[in-house]
């Protein structure tokens, strides 16, 4: 009776994976002793891991969890699952013309090869040969990967196993079968204990090693259709990931870096600085700190991370945690000089390309003259213009908020959080408003509200490091725009210098002084670029203008569209990632489209590809 019972249960999971699989659904089913089979859509390939008797290897079991279509299973000889095996193999070959199977096992010695792939069809030999050299490419810190192909007679298995499918069963079905046989290489070999981020390195390399393989033999041996081996990937993301992606979203906007960081009293300390004859260093203040750092350092930590199985996601929230981290380190030590030293971590140092750059700029471009009659709009005016391009956005996204603030808590114009606000005391030339809109507007609220229309939240509160690419595309969108005038690149690049000699140990007075005697500044403005770079106790963020405008050049004479740099709150290295995300389909489309990207503005980007560079941008 019992036999029976278990009988009917089988086939009735049988017939609800055969309606899944023809109805093109995810499937995740859970298995007797916690195998689990999961598959994000139909794919013409199944990762196995058969678990082991004395139990698993922790780095073949990660492994296996990795890829979007996969099958572990504690039925170590096979005779439960092969009902199971055959159902999916057989439907999935006939609905592609073909199908591959790559059994995954554990090697007990460290003997030889790290990898073994083994094969005994000839259909086989080119997705097998692809892997072993993918393998035997890999460097994972200081250690070379191996990889040999093992073309053998006998049936491809675990040793004392059987084949997962009967040779000619395959042969008539269009299935062919792989087999990875893995050395400990991850282990120490006196303990036998892993080494955890060899493991991690090696896992996410082999993921992407094996993904190209796999495209290789889909695209030439099934109907299936992938331009890009990424296409193969994790499409469906766990719950853990949603969660995780939240909390660290939820920790992130606790507090607002660069409010904390700005003084509130920026005109009651210039007035105080002039009336010392520019001699009396400022004394800035800031806004009460609204969090306890440490807790919040202690709530990030204890984020499970590492039992996210893709790797790509997992990478993406270690960065962002690391950077939340060194952020909540300038909270603490806000003031103080080391503060300077978690800046540096945070935003990079300046290197000497940059340094002789931004000098030669100073050098180079002339002051605009200036004219004692200029139009300049003040706050309202200048917040009345920004919100008539923020109802232009909004017919492109509805969720756009049109409010400016103008406020007199903050310096001169930022945004923050999608919103811009600006002092109540700013005033600005119109020639160079519009060009400022395309800048703050145009630029770090669309970005935020592109962001916001992605699936992870990650990509509106910002990757780490974005803020380079970000100014970057920012300055770029005022010369596209017509606004970036040789005042305005002079201030950007006496930001660099600035910057430079804080770090090198010079004081407020000093590095004014440099910027009005060698630089011709005004006192003014020479006080507002020392104040940025001093505030907090040394921020060096004013340095990733020049330099995120001068790797955006650089990106755009490769030939390379700046569209999907907007994609949310990114940097330029982190492309790749974004590429991969988006074949995999995990990625929205871009939902806003800046002014500054349509005609006539894109004239200037051609000037740019034919060799166009920071100077030619002088007028």
């Amino acid at each position: 009776m019992k036999e029976i019972n278990m009988e009917k249960k089988q086939e009735k999971v049988l017939n609800q994976l055969r309606d899944k699989l023809k109805k093109g659904e995810a499937i995740r089913l859970s298995l007797p002793n916690k195998g689990l089979l999961k598959i994000d859509k139909p794919v013409p390939f199944l990762l196995v891991y058969r678990v082991p008797e004395k139990g698993k290897d922790n780095f073949t079991y990660n492994l296996a969890k990795t890829e979007s279509s996969y099958l572990i299973t504690f039925d170590y000889k096979t005779g439960k699952i092969a009902g199971l095996l055959k159902l999916i193999t057989e439907y999935l070959a006939d609905q592609f013309g073909g199908f591959i199977l790559v059994e995954v096992w554990h090697q007990e010695k460290l003997d030889g090869q790290a990898f073994t792939i083994h094969i005994n069809q000839k259909g086989t030999l080119s997705m097998a040969t692809k892997l072993t050299e993918e393998l035997n490419a890999l460097l994972i810190g200081n250690q070379k990967i191996t990889a040999s192909l093992d073309k053998q007679k006998t049936s491809v298995a675990p040793p004392g196993l059987s084949s997962l499918i009967d040779k000619n069963t395959a042969k008539q079905s269009e299935i062919v079968l792989v087999g990875v046989e893995i050395a400990p290489i991850y282990n120490d070999i006196k303990t036998g204990k892993p080494y955890p981020l060899f493991m991690r390195e090696l896992r996410a390399a082999f993921g992407k090693s094996l993904r190209k393989s796999l495209f290789e033999f889909v695209r030439t041996n099934t109907s299936y259709n992938a331009t890009h081996f990424e296409m193969l990937g994790t499409t469906v993301l766990d719950d853990k990931v949603w969660t995780i992606d939240n909390e660290l979203a939820e920790y992130s906007n606790l507090f607002d870096f660069l409010l904390l960081v700005t003084p509130i009293n920026t005109n009651e300390a210039w007035k105080n600085f002039e009336d010392s004859n520019y001699l009396k260093a400022p004394v800035f203040h800031y806004r009460p700190m609204p969090i306890e750092p440490e807790l919040i350092k202690r709530k990030i930590y204890n984020l499970p991370i590492e039992d996210i199985s893709d790797p790509t996601i997992a990478f993406l929230f270690r960065d962002k945690r690391k950077e939340i981290d060194r952020m909540l380190n300038m909270m603490l030590e806000r003031e103080k000089p080391d503060f300077m030293h978690s800046s540096l971590q945070v935003f990079g140092n300046i290197d000497e390309h940059l340094l002789d750059v931004a000098r030669a700029i100073l050098v180079a471009a002339e002051p605009d003259p200036e004219q004692a009659n200029q139009d300049l709009l003040d706050a309202q005016q200048f917040a009345h213009m920004a919100e008539d391009e923020l109802m232009w956005l909004k017919q492109q996204d509805a969720s756009i908020l049109t409010a400016v603030r103008v406020r007199d808590d903050v310096d001169g114009v930022m945004v923050s959080r999608g919103i811009l606000n600006v002092n109540k005391n700013y005033q600005i030339s119109k020639q160079r408003a519009f060009a400022l809109i395309q800048h703050e507007i145009g630029t770090h609220v669309v970005t935020y509200y592109n962001g916001k229309a992605q699936p992870l939240k990650l990509f509106y509160i910002g990757v780490p490091g974005y803020e380079q690419l970000q100014e970057g595309l920012a300055v770029f969108a005022e010369y596209l725009s017509g606004g970036l005038t040789n005042e305005r690149l002079r201030i950007l690049a006496a930001r660099v210098v600035a910057v430079n000699s804080m770090i090198t140990g010079n004081s407020f007075v000093d590095t004014f002084f440099l910027l009005t005697d060698k630089y011709f500044f005004t006192p003014e403005t020479a006080f507002h670029i020392t104040m940025r770079v001093y505030r907090g106790g040394g921020l060096t963020k004013d340095a990733v203008y020049l330099k995120g405008l001068l790797n955006l050049i650089e990106y755009i004479k490769q030939d390379n569209d700046i569209a999907p740099l907007l994609i949310g709150k990114i940097r330029q290295d982190y492309i790749p990632v974004i590429n991969e995300l988006t074949f995999r389909g995990l990625l929205s489309k871009i939902p806003i489209k800046p002014r500054y990207l349509s005609s006539p503005y894109l004239k200037q980007i051609d000037a740019i590809k034919k060799g166009g560079n920071i100077f030619t941008m002088l007028n």
